[in-house]
């Protein structure tokens, strides 16, 4: 383990271990039991390995409709990613934590493909929230490799493990893809905060603080990772969160250029563009005209 700033940085398996007070029995891989753990510190930590925490807590669901007092999440993090909770602790934990070095896959199918899975390829948590039945599944894969961890290794270990691995991540892809592509109320709030945060952005005024927004400064501030984020929108308006930030920005460059008289320059900056000719480039892509040649034609008629 190592520390860097304030920042713990779990760098092996063997660290991982450590921390959490598990014995390691495997150097690539460890399936810890927080259930046997009195209390669990929240440090602000990075992860130098993949790991998987399924964790059971009060659930923060304030709906009337909702009866469930806890919630089970599975949190994900690709080496080098920081872990979601940075203070606090918690006690009696409930969960369990999958965690492993990529050179236990060496020579395996799951290999080149690790870094394929949505909750992998990205630099920020992914976050999916369990039913029971879903719950019973993670816990039987969870249980297989923790049985096979415990089998005296022989030249078959890497592969049977990695294949639990596996099997254990495909579950996981169909639990986020169904929890991303169902039309829920809550992906229609994703949707309806992100139009507040770009209407905020266009109504604040212009100066050198002003940023102009993108998908990865957008999923931060919802809470969300900038996959989750541009699968929710995608799911739900059928365009990248990529383009309907940029549509949201061209709707009010048209609205500033018909209705105003400032030239390219000034709406440039009203909008917090560092040179028009970036915003030029947007424009002309998603109108198929400069926004000289929109607003000349808007004049004439």
């Amino acid at each position: 383990m190592a520390e860097n700033n304030s920042i713990l940085k779990l760098n092996s398996v063997e660290d991982v271990c450590k921390y959490y007070g598990a014995t390691m029995l495997h150097p690539l891989v460890a399936v810890i039991d927080l259930n046997t753990l009195a209390k669990v510190n929240h440090l602000p930590k990075q992860f130098g390995t993949y790991t998987i925490v399924c964790i059971t807590e009060k659930s923060k669901q304030e709906s009337p409709e909702s009866d469930e007092e806890y919630s089970t999440r599975l949190i994900f993090y690709a080496p080098g990613d920081f872990s979601k909770y940075t203070t606090g602790s918690m006690d009696n934990p409930i969960g369990t934590i999958l965690t492993f070095n990529r050179e236990l896959l060496d020579g395996t199918l799951l290999q080149n493909r690790i870094d394929e899975y949505p909750f992998f390829n990205n630099n920020s948590d992914n976050i999916i929230t369990l039913h029971s039945e879903e719950i019973e599944m993670v816990t039987r894969c969870m249980r297989s490799i923790t049985n096979e961890i415990g089998h005296p290794q022989d030249k078959y270990s890497s592969h049977i493990l990695a294949a639990g691995i596996h099997v254990l991540l495909s579950i996981c892809v169909r639990y986020y893809e169904n929890q991303v592509k169902k039309p829920h109320t809550s992906a229609i709030n994703i949707v309806t905060r992100l139009n507040n945060i770009l209407d905020r952005y266009i109504h604040t005024p212009a100066g050198e603080n002003k940023e102009i927004p993108t998908v990865a400064s957008c999923a931060s501030e919802l809470g969300l990772s900038p996959n989750y984020l541009g699968d929710v929108v995608r799911n739900t308006t059928k365009i990248s969160a990529h383009t309907y930030i940029h549509r949201f920005i061209v709707n009010e460059v048209k609205r500033l250029l018909e209705y105003t008289n400032m030239n390219i320059g000034q709406v440039a900056y009203q909008l917090g563009f560092k040179y028009p000719h970036h915003l030029t480039r947007i424009f002309k892509k998603e109108i198929g005209m400069t926004p000289g040649q929109f607003r000349g034609k808007k004049r004439h008629k």
